[in-house]
């Protein structure tokens, strides 16, 4: 056994696989801004450069064999950049006309997604408008007409009209990734990429059922509220209630009825950048560097190609993180900014001494449980009056109808990831089926329980979401991310006296969390910060406040 071999490889690797990254992240963070070719161009080169790099056999060969052999002196950072290098070239074990293929298939459909904007009424619109009119209209035939005109990017062919339609372009790419993935020993690429992120799928999917069996009658009882609720709203009968009547394009929030609790007047003339600033440095976060290095705004949307999403990206760790938003003066912008620069904080904080490899999340639920943590602040009572500016009296008032908020969030997007991983896991079988239309309302209506449109459609609908576009296998991230992070916020109430509004609780995350980066698997992590192992129990137990 030779641990100077195991040490030269991964400072090989390392320095190899590094500055490729490096120039593929900024590629990529200027291909989202700008939304031009010659920048999609450069992801296309730039990815191909760290694929074929990652692919090379003489080292994944060298690797495996020395992960087999046994040493004692092996410690334990060592031991994981071993395991960490071993996924990441594991992805990569195929031929190279594969990787070429990958590579350019994956940024040119990016970019033919991003450069589309719905028609309304022969007006190009942005999502943000969509999404307006969908949350605040009382009338169904404009809802209805949104709805239909999102939804129309299954079949965009790019803006000369050459290209085949996105829904044809991305099945196609489904099955280029499993072609690669069944290279590689796994029978599809779903399965490949759960399993090379140390998620399990039967586990995965054990623990799924687990969340639909429980929020199920809670969901029920719920939507049937709901849904009475929405009828009064939209003038009709409950039974005429469609997709385009839930408040989003996806049903994956809670919609706006009657009592809800609205805090987008909070924000109407709110500068939600600054509120963002002040959030984070009350949590002892200067966030101002990442702000300078962002684009956080949206363009024309009659021109502009940029992302119209949002996403952090960590260009180099921890000295350049940046954030892609489109913010407006309201409650989701708000939201969205606090989510997005708790994955900047995480990233920012990773220990700038630790091997390239290690320098990164423990797991993306990890980081998602973060950000999704940070989003919390709207309903903290000392975040709304000393950050938002709302009166004592009010911001209680908010508080206390803000737990029956949160489990209804919790609620309806646990039915939503289920929609997703379980529509993605079929998807992935099968990409080449005829019925994908059809299968995607079936997984609907059976979890969500939203009722498909009129008459039956076989088109694709499903292919609209971008997360199938660029980033396959994700969702569940999301809601492993939620319950994650309900476990870890009960262990910083406990051992800081609180999350938000609270420099203590900042230095908690840095110091025993974000600064370990990658040093842990995310199960170890938890045990580390918590004391506990993963348990569901906790997150259900919060959904079940939805009825209250």
């Amino acid at each position: 056994m030779n641990p100077t071999a195991e040490t030269e490889l991964c400072r090989r690797l390392e320095n190899d696989i590094e500055p490729m990254e490096t120039e593929l992240r900024r590629a990529q963070w200027d291909a989202e801004c700008t939304g031009e070719a010659e920048a999609f161009a450069r992801v296309e080169t730039c990815q191909k450069q760290v694929m074929r790099r990652l692919a090379n056999r003489s080292d994944y060969d060298l690797l495996q064999n020395l992960r087999r052999q046994k040493s004692a002196e092996r410690g334990a950072s060592l031991s994981r950049q071993l395991d960490r290098w071993s996924s990441a070239m594991a992805r990569q074990q195929i031929n190279e006309e594969k990787i070429d293929r990958l590579a350019a298939e994956e940024a040119s459909l990016v970019q033919q997604y991003n450069g589309f904007r719905a028609d309304l009424a022969g007006e190009r619109v942005g999502d943000n408008r969509i999404d307006r009119i969908l949350a605040e209209s009382r009338d169904s035939l404009e809802v209805e007409t949104a709805w239909r005109a999102s939804k129309r990017i299954a079949d965009f062919r790019g803006d000369e009209g050459k290209a085949a339609p996105v829904y044809e372009r991305l099945t196609s790419l489904i099955g280029l990734r499993n072609e690669a993935a069944r290279e590689i020993g796994h029978p599809d690429a779903y399965q490949s990429s759960l399993t090379l992120s140390e998620l399990d799928p039967g586990w995965l999917f054990e623990t799924l059922a687990e969340l639909d069996r429980v929020t199920r009658p809670v969901f029920q009882t719920w939507k049937k509220n709901l849904d009475a609720k929405l009828a009064e709203r939209f003038s009709i009968d409950s039974s005429a209630l469609r997709p385009w009547h839930y408040g989003d394009r996806f049903f994956q929030s809670v919609p706006k009825v009657e009592d809800s609790l609205d805090l987008d007047p909070l924000f109407a003339n709110k500068d939600v950048v600054e509120l963002t600033v002040r959030s984070f440095d009350e949590l002892g976060f200067d966030i101002r560097p990442i702000i300078a290095r962002s684009d956080l705004y949206p363009g024309d949307p009659s021109t502009s190609k940029k992302c119209q999403h949002a996403f952090c990206t960590t260009i180099v760790a921890p000295s350049d993180v940046r954030v892609l938003c489109n913010v407006v003066p309201g409650a989701r912008w708000m939201s969205t900014m606090l989510h997005e620069f708790g994955h900047a904080v995480y990233g920012e904080s990773l220990d700038p001494s630790a091997p390239y490899i290690l320098r990164d999340d423990a797991h993306l639920l990890a980081n998602e449980a973060i950000a999704l943590l940070m989003e919390r602040h709207l309903l903290d009572i000392d975040w709304l009056t000393k950050i938002a500016g709302v009166d004592r009296s009010a911001a209680e008032q908010i508080a206390s109808r803000g737990r029956r908020q949160i489990a209804e969030k919790h609620l309806v997007f646990t039915r939503w990831v289920l929609v997703m991983c379980h529509f993605e896991r079929e998807l992935y079988r099968n990409p080449s089926r005829t019925d994908l239309g059809r299968l995607w309302w079936d997984i609907v209506e059976e979890y969500q329980e939203v009722r498909r449109p009129e008459p039956d459609r076989m088109d694709h609908d499903w292919s609209a979401k971008i997360h199938f576009v660029g980033f396959p296998a994700y969702y569940q991230n999301y809601l492993l991310g939620e319950v994650f992070g309900t476990q870890l916020e009960q262990a910083v109430r406990q051992q800081c006296g609180g999350m938000f509004m609270n420099p203590s609780a900042g230095a908690f995350l840095k110091e025993r969390m974000f600064h370990s980066g990658a040093r842990y698997p995310w199960r170890e992590l938890l045990e580390k910060l918590t004391g506990d192992s993963f348990a569901v129990e906790p997150f259900l137990e919060v959904t079940r406040w939805a009825n209250s």
